[in-house]
């Protein structure tokens, strides 16, 4: 009856097609062996394992590629030009001594446009206040804004609509501002691993190692007021520091990643090197009116104006020195304010029960 158990697979042209078809689906990340099993029980291909695997090395030469390497094919960024996506976001890893940080990276410079330290990270009108600083810096509006679901980004996303609602291009109005999850913010998510390498985590293990020797309540306000109070212009400075070696440092090739490769003040700033453009959008009018109406910069020392008052008196009354210019006079000074304060609570405390 002419019947072969070997030779009788279907046609190539019906492999190549339902092959091509399942990597149009969800085969992309299967192996050859994977692949001739969907053929068999899904459209009752027969087909040897070897035909499978030949076919594959030339249908899908860079899966098969990653797949010899053992990992997964990743996903690519890709931003036009600066300003067409800034990505803000806050870190919160000082959070619980009393320091917030907030910071906005450009997408495809990879260029920081701000990073701020101050005392919280989820005040609407300071996240505002950075944001149309940044707009009176580069006289524009950024294209798009990527930023968490997080009230703190409410302000700043009203304002992009409204500064970006008169534009023509497809990402006027409401789709200028996106909102996203960590893992679609990725820019300025990588960048919080290099900001704990720089300087964070040094601040961490200082105050971390003024909590476990009992210098440091994280549970009292007062302790965190103090700490902003001596602390956060020096990490502020830190900051200043951290943005002047990023954005002057050399972002080296990856094999990982697509895009322009070098420092990011030049990537930025001469965008005509890489074959782009700037692509900030104008503004349409004066925004003096709306700083002054929706933002509120935050304070130097990050402290209210009770525990202002109180420190200029402690400062003034027992001669210490401030501000501190490094980490050993803070906490010299930190001590020194603590235990003042303390006093003052202890003889508060005996003249009411005097009375």
């Amino acid at each position: 009856m002419n019947l072969h158990r070997r030779n009788n697979e279907s046609p190539l042209e019906d492999i190549v097609r339902v092959i091509l078809q399942e990597l149009s689906k969800t085969g992309q990340n299967v192996g050859y062996r994977a692949m001739r099993r969907r053929l068999l029980t899904d459209h009752d291909i027969n087909v040897t394992s070897e035909t499978v695997r030949l076919a594959l090395s030339v249908l899908d030469a860079e899966g098969v590629h990653t797949r010899s390497r053992h990992v997964f094919r990743r996903r690519h960024y890709l931003s036009k030009g600066p300003n067409f996506a800034i990505h803000i976001d806050g870190w919160d890893k000082l959070k619980p001594y009393g320091i917030s940080i907030h910071a906005a990276i450009d997408g495809f410079s990879r260029r920081l446009v701000w990073l701020e330290a101050c005392s919280s990270n989820r005040k609407t009108e300071y996240i505002a206040h950075f944001y149309m600083n940044y707009v009176r810096e580069i006289n524009g509006v950024p294209f798009i804004i990527y930023a968490d679901k997080g009230t703190e980004n409410s302000i700043v996303r009203d304002l992009q609509y409204a500064l970006r609602w008169n534009h023509t291009d497809p990402f006027q109005g409401l789709s200028s501002f996106i909102y996203g999850s960590s893992l679609r913010n990725t820019r300025i998510e990588r960048f919080w691993r290099n900001l704990r390498c720089m300087c964070g985590q040094t601040w961490m293990d200082l105050f971390k190692s003024m909590t476990e020797h009992g210098i440091l309540d994280t549970t009292d306000d007062v302790h965190l007021q103090c700490i902003r109070y001596c602390f956060l212009q020096l990490v502020s400075k830190d900051l200043e520091d951290v943005v002047r070696h990023w954005n002057e440092h050399r972002v080296r090739p990856s094999r990982n990643a697509d895009g322009p490769f070098g420092k990011p003040d030049v990537l930025y700033y001469q965008p005509e090197v890489f074959a782009t453009k700037d692509f900030k959008m104008t503004l349409p009018g004066n925004v003096d009116g709306i700083v002054q109406e929706y933002c509120h910069a935050p304070t130097a020392n990050g402290v209210c104006d009770e525990f202002q008052v109180l420190a200029d008196h402690i400062i003034q009354e027992h001669r210490l020195l401030y501000p501190p210019t490094s980490r050993d006079e803070a906490l010299e000074l930190f001590c020194n304010m603590i235990l003042h304060i303390d006093e003052i609570d202890e003889l508060t405390y005996r003249s009411c029960q005097h009375v």
